[in-house]
C-alpha cells in the first residue's frame, strides 16, 4: 500500500512539469519565432532495490528530456523593411549582453547609430561584424541576406546552422545556445530572407489544448489513486485486527 502511494505520488510530479510546458506554450502562441516545446517521459527500472533507505526507489517515473520542436512557423507580412523572415532552415546571430545567441525571430530596427538591432536592442550580427545603415535612407534586405542602400551592400546577414538533431538550449523565449561547445556553428545552405515578413509562433493551439485536457485527467487519477491507497491504509491501521 505504501509503495502504491509512492508510485502514484511519483506519477504526479512529471504531469505537473508537462502542465508547466503547455501552459508556456499558449502563453507564447502570438510570440515572433517561438518554438513550442514538451517532455519525454519514461518509466524504468534502477537497480537498488537493496537499498533500505529507499525501498521503492527502483520503482520510478521522471521526465526523461524536455524537447524543443524547431519546425518553421507560418509567414506573417508585416511590411516592415527591417523584419526578415527565414524561409528553411538556419537561425539569426544575435550579440547579447552576455554573448553570442541564435533566433528566429527577425523583428529588427536601428539604433541611435544606425546599428541593426533587435527589439531588445541587442546587435544583429552580419559575416563581418554589426550592420549600420544610414537611418534615413531605405533599407532592402535581398533574399541571400545582404543588406542594401542606394545599391550599396552594408552588409550580410549571418544565418547560421547546427548540425541535426539540434542539440540547443533555450535561453529566452525565441533564443538558444548550443547545449555543447562542440556544437560549431555554421553558414546555413538551405535558406532564403523574406523582406517585410516575421515568422510566427509554430504553437498548435488544438494539439496542446488536448494534451493539457488529457495531463488533467491523467493527474485526477493518480489523486484518486493516491487517495483510495491512504483509505486503505488508514482502514489497516485502525481498523484491522481491532479486538471488540
Amino acid at each position: 500500500m505504501i509503495q502504491g502511494i509512492y508510485t502514484a505520488s511519483r506519477g504526479m510530479a512529471p504531469l505537473l512539469q508537462q502542465q508547466d510546458q503547455i501552459a508556456n506554450n499558449l502563453a507564447n502562441i502570438n510570440t515572433t519565432g517561438f518554438k513550442q516545446s514538451g517532455l519525454f517521459v519514461k518509466s524504468y527500472h534502477r537497480y537498488l532495490a537493496d537499498d533500505l533507505r529507499e525501498p521503492f526507489a527502483d520503482n520510478d517515473i521522471k521526465v526523461d528530456e524536455v524537447y524543443i520542436d524547431y519546425r518553421e512557423g507560418p509567414m506573417k507580412m508585416t511590411k516592415a523593411p527591417l523584419d526578415c523572415y527565414i524561409k528553411g532552415t538556419g537561425f539569426f546571430t544575435i550579440m547579447a549582453d552576455d554573448g553570442i545567441e541564435y533566433t528566429r525571430n527577425g523583428n529588427f530596427a536601428l539604433d541611435p547609430d544606425g546599428i541593426l538591432v533587435t527589439s531588445d536592442g541587442s546587435k544583429v550580427m552580419g559575416t563581418e561584424g554589426f550592420i549600420r545603415v544610414e537611418r534615413d535612407l531605405p533599407v532592402t534586405i535581398t533574399e541571400e541576406g545582404e543588406v542594401v542602400q542606394e545599391e550599396e551592400a552594408k552588409g550580410l546577414l549571418k544565418v547560421v546552422d547546427f548540425e541535426k538533431p539540434y542539440n540547443l538550449q533555450r535561453c529566452g523565449d525565441t533564443r538558444f545556445r548550443p547545449l555543447l561547445p562542440d556544437n560549431p556553428e555554421r553558414r546555413s545552405a538551405g535558406f532564403l530572407i523574406r523582406q517585410g515578413y516575421l515568422e510566427g509562433s509554430n504553437v498548435d493551439m488544438i494539439r496542446n489544448m488536448v494534451r493539457m485536457i488529457t495531463s488533467y485527467r491523467n493527474f485526477e487519477a493518480d489523486q484518486k489513486a493516491l487517495h483510495a491507497q491512504d483509505e486503505t491504509l488508514e482502514k489497516a491501521v485502525n481498523q484491522v485486527g481491532r479486538v471488540g
